[in-house]
Formats: C-alpha cells, sequence, structure tokens
C-alpha cells in the first residue's frame, strides 16, 4: 500500500493568501519610496498656475457713443459754429448778425444755423454761407438740399448754388453749407427755411469793411 505525500504549504488556500498578501505589502512599499523620490513627478509641467489678472479700466481715448438727436446733443460731423456776426474764412471786415433763435422746427423736422459768413466773390457780388444742421426725428430718411432754402433780397427770391444734397437717416442728424451770390450791396436779407407746412424766416444783417 504507497503512502500519501502531504501537499506543499504553497499548494494549501491559506499559503496562497499569505503569499499574495506578502507581495502586495512589497509593491505598496515600493511604490511609495518611488513617489518620494520624485520619480512620478518627472513628466509634469514646470508651469505654476496664479490669481486670475484682473481687467482694469479702459485706456484714456476710448471713444465711446453720444445721446441721441432727440435730446439734442449729437450730430455727424459738419461746419463748427462761430461766432454771430464774424467771417472766419479770411475775409477781414465782413460780418454777417444772425437773430438770437437759431433753431426752426416743423413736426419731424428741424434746423440749427450754426454760423453766417460773407466773402468777396466776382465784381460786384459776395457769397454768403450758411452752416445748418438738419436733425430728423422721424423714422425715415430725410433730403436735406439747396430745395428747402431761399434767400430774399431786395424783394427777389434767390436760390442757393451750393448744390447741397444730402440724406439724413431716421434719428440723426448732418451738417452742410447753403450759399448764396448776392450783390456787394445787400445789407439786408431773409433766409427763408422751407417745411410742408409752411416755412421760417430768419433775418440777416450784412456789414461790409
Amino acid at each position: 500500500m504507497s503512502e500519501e505525500k502531504p501537499n506543499s504549504w504553497w499548494g494549501t488556500l491559506p499559503g496562497l493568501m499569505t503569499a499574495a498578501a506578502a507581495v502586495i505589502t512589497a509593491l505598496t512599499g515600493l511604490l511609495i519610496g518611488l513617489g518620494q523620490l520624485g520619480v512620478f513627478d518627472a513628466g509634469r509641467s514646470g508651469s505654476v498656475s496664479g490669481p486670475p489678472t484682473a481687467v482694469g479700466p479702459s485706456q484714456p481715448g476710448a471713444t465711446q457713443t453720444g445721446n441721441s438727436p432727440r435730446n439734442g446733443n449729437s450730430q455727424q460731423s459738419g461746419s463748427p459754429a462761430a461766432d454771430p456776426g464774424t467771417s472766419p474764412d479770411g475775409s477781414p471786415g465782413w460780418t454777417v448778425t444772425l437773430p438770437d433763435q437759431r433753431k426752426y422746427r416743423s413736426g419731424d423736422v428741424e434746423y440749427e444755423l450754426l454760423r453766417a459768413q460773407a466773402r468777396p466773390d466776382a465784381d460786384g457780388k459776395i457769397t454768403l454761407t450758411f452752416s445748418v444742421r438738419c436733425t430728423n426725428y422721424g423714422r425715415y430718411d430725410l433730403n436735406f438740399w439747396d430745395s428747402t432754402f431761399r434767400l430774399n433780397v431786395a424783394g427777389i427770391s434767390t436760390a442757393p448754388d451750393s448744390g447741397l444734397n444730402e440724406l439724413v437717416a431716421g434719428d440723426a442728424s448732418k451738417a452742410g453749407d447753403v450759399t448764396f451770390t448776392v450783390p456787394a450791396s445787400t445789407r439786408e436779407a431773409a433766409l427763408r427755411i422751407k417745411f410742408l407746412g409752411g416755412e421760417s424766416t430768419v433775418k440777416v444783417l450784412v456789414a461790409s469793411p
């Protein structure tokens, strides 16, 4: 009768569990040691995050939008206003005087006289130039042109010769020059501004050198 050999320690379940626990413990210790040496940090980026950058105020000189022409503060580029009664075009001695009232409105349309000046033209003639701002308070485009203006001198109505022909968008303003060529002897004139529902008359005084 043959004798049965006892099973090896490695062949028993408790032995296998003990061996596995020993291997896991050894690997854990190895990983902890390598981590303390910085082995696992070698591939990380060297950048360091910092606090977010604060957004400061806008730089000086930044352009800001203006007010709507409905409050009377907005205008597009045009001739600058000058002191009444002056002719800042290099023609010394000639002066044009406008009344204190400079704004004339009917419905959704307003015209403002910014300045007026006179200069010698051909023999016996002078050129009167009126810088006008047109404001359209309506929703649709508006014609801003010579046809709106006439100048009465000595009972004769004169049409402008400036060739002004612009469009003013709704809720916007635009400035332009209206010019008339009249006799140099003109000392008093009446600028007529025509609207759909009538017209306004502006008394103008001209003084020679």
